[in-house]
């Protein structure tokens, strides 16, 4: 009788398992469905891939578009929309080959001509904020064949130039982007791409809804949707964790930090960021245009006390440089600013900014005036908002009166010129903003993105305008000769050299490097793909993540089934043996 039960047990279980393929194949087969919860600081305010502002809004478009290649968490560059390229021996000529499929949202093929288009718009319009300089080095595009598109620039530049920089810009539909004004389109409505996620909803200030693309060219993403609630307070986005509504949170507070390090479903990542923050003084502006009125500034802040505090120890004080430490390119030679208010005091008398009118403890010039000044910062940012409130204590020390003045997102880019608009802008003191994907630690080009007279954003419109003095020209020569050099030990010598400028004069005055710590759930999820700079949520997450049981209901509930059926026929067996 015991083997008749276990045989019955066995046809039953076998039966169950025929339809059960997520039970058999443990460990290897993606189990699909769910909602994965990943939170945003801050709303965005557009979804345009030419004219966006902030980190929000390249987060949730990086889900919607696809580029040609992407970086992986070890920041290597992998093929997305092609399926790989090549260059003729003097690096000049690049060849890209499309996938063929690949789709976008509303169905139609991503084609070569999509990629053409997006080039040749970006290569022939150089007023468009969110563009690669290398867009300026194109001779030539030309399709090749149905699959193939070539790039020609003037010159031979480096591989790192064209697959970390270039290659990485997004595509666009060109039977959508065709007629718009790209300058004015907001894109919220129904933003159209290729990538793992398409469009669903945003509601303003709450969320935003996205869905898996079925149609995903690569493999995954497995879950159905993603969701972004927007939560701004760093102990809702906890208790959302804790409670399972989120999956994912970054750089809680120590206390909440200890708290998850308990928690047997949350694990803990840390990582460095190719992130950093910077003040912003408008050299247009007496006396921000007086190099040691900058570097009394520098001397009077504090900047080990805010990573200490605002940013909860993470992260790094920043080299004046604006290198990131941790990498081969960087100089160690510099000027350092350590926290010295004597110093800065002293300079700032040797000046003649004294305070000689009302003994109010705020220096004036010359004239009289005093040595006062609004300081702009992202209303959106309450980590930024908070590291400028104590950059205006610290400027009290040394007799500056500072005023903190939060600004949304849209009307701060155009004020500092970050639209290219000439209207409006740059009316302003100082400035309090960010640089991220600058990748100082291992592309040779870095300095060139930030400092060159020649490109975009070192240029006299963006984040430094009134740069104009020597140090300002030797650093853009030696920025464009590191571009076109290729002995890897000159390239060296000559960023040695203009760190050591830059240090001195500085057209920056670097506060911080972020580090993260990120609070992530294990109990519903696998597939978190981590890297040192990189948190766990990242493209690569989006495609591997997935669900560790299958939805009530689907395969996994009719496995749990079977191992059900399997315990109670062996049950019964033992039962039986005791009876006899």
């Amino acid at each position: 009788m015991n083997k008749k039960l276990l045989t019955i047990s066995a046809i039953v279980v076998g039966f169950i398992l025929a339809f059960t393929p997520s039970l058999m194949v443990i460990g290897q087969d993606p189990i699909y469905g769910g909602t994965l919860n990943t939170p945003l600081g801050a709303d965005a305010h557009a979804l345009n891939p030419f004219t966006w502002g902030t980190t929000y809004e390249w987060y949730v478009m990086a889900h919607i578009y696809d580029s040609l290649v992407a970086l992986d968490t070890e920041r290597q560059p992998v093929p997305v929309l092609c399926s790989g390229w090549s260059h003729n021996e003097t690096y000049e000529q690049w060849t890209f080959t499309l996938v063929d499929n690949a789709f976008w949202h509303d169905g139609t093929p991503v084609t070569i001509d999509d990629v053409y288009f997006t080039y040749d718009l970006l290569m022939n319009d150089d007023a468009i904020p969110r563009r690669s300089w290398l867009f300026d080095e194109i001779t030539s595009l030309e399709i090749v064949g149905t699959d193939q598109i070539v790039i020609t620039f003037g010159w031979g530049p480096k591989p790192a130039d064209v697959l970390f920089d270039l290659a990485t810009t997004w595509i666009v539909p060109e039977h959508i982007w065709d007629t718009i004004d790209l300058y004015t389109f907001a894109n919220d409505v129904n933003p159209i791409g290729s990538g793992p996620f398409k469009f669903v909803e945003w509601a303003r200030a709450q969320y935003f809804r996205l869905a898996a693309h079925t149609e995903y060219h690569l493999d995954g993403p497995y879950i159905d949707e993603k969701i972004l609630p927007i939560i701004s307070e760093v102990e809702t986005a906890y208790y959302a964790l804790s409670v399972g509504d989120i999956e994912v949170m970054a750089n809680p507070p120590p206390e909440l930090e200890a708290v998850a390090d308990v928690d047997p479903n949350i694990a803990i990542h840390e990582s460095l960021q190719d992130y950093w923050v910077y003040l912003g003084l408008n050299q247009r502006r007496y006396p921000n245009n007086i190099k040691e009125f900058r570097q009394a500034v520098m001397y009077g802040i504090n900047r080990s006390e805010i990573v200490d505090i605002i940013r909860y120890g993470r992260g790094e004080v920043c080299p004046a440089s604006c290198s990131l430490p941790y990498g081969a390119y960087y100089n160690p030679a510099v000027k350092q600013y350590d926290y010295n208010v004597a110093t800065a005091n002293s300079m700032l008398d040797a000046l003649g900014f004294l305070d000689n009118v009302g003994d109010d403890g705020i220096r004036e010039d010359a004239n009289g005036t005093d040595l006062s000044f609004d300081l702009i910062v992202s209303a959106d940012a309450q980590v930024s908002v908070d590291t400028c409130r104590f950059i205006q204590e610290y400027m009290l020390e040394i007799g500056i009166e500072v005023t903190v003045v939060p600004l949304i997102w849209d009307v701060l880019w155009q004020t500092v010129g970050g639209t290219g608009s000439v209207s409006n802008t740059y009316d302003y003191d100082w400035a309090f903003l960010g640089w991220v994907g600058f990748w100082s630690d291992f592309h040779p080009s870095w300095a060139r993105w930030l400092f060159s007279a020649n490109g975009w954003w070192g240029s006299d419109q963006v984040n430094i305008p009134g740069w104009n003095s020597t140090a300002r020209w030797e650093v853009t020569a030696l920025a464009d000769e590191i571009l076109y050099e290729t002995d890897e030990a000159v390239i060296q010598t000559k960023l040695d050299a203009l760190q050591v400028i830059v240090a001195e004069d500085l057209p920056y005055l670097p506060i911080n490097i972020l580090g993260g710590t990120f609070l992530y759930r294990t109990d519903e999820f696998k597939g978190w793909v981590l890297g040192p700079t990189t948190d766990p949520d990242n493209w690569m997450t989006w495609l591997a993540i997935q669900l560790i049981v299958a939805p009530e209901g689907g395969p996994g509930y009719l496995a749990l089934s079977a191992i059900f059926t399997l315990v109670v026929t062996v049950g019964l067996v033992k039962y039986r043996r005791k009876k006899q």
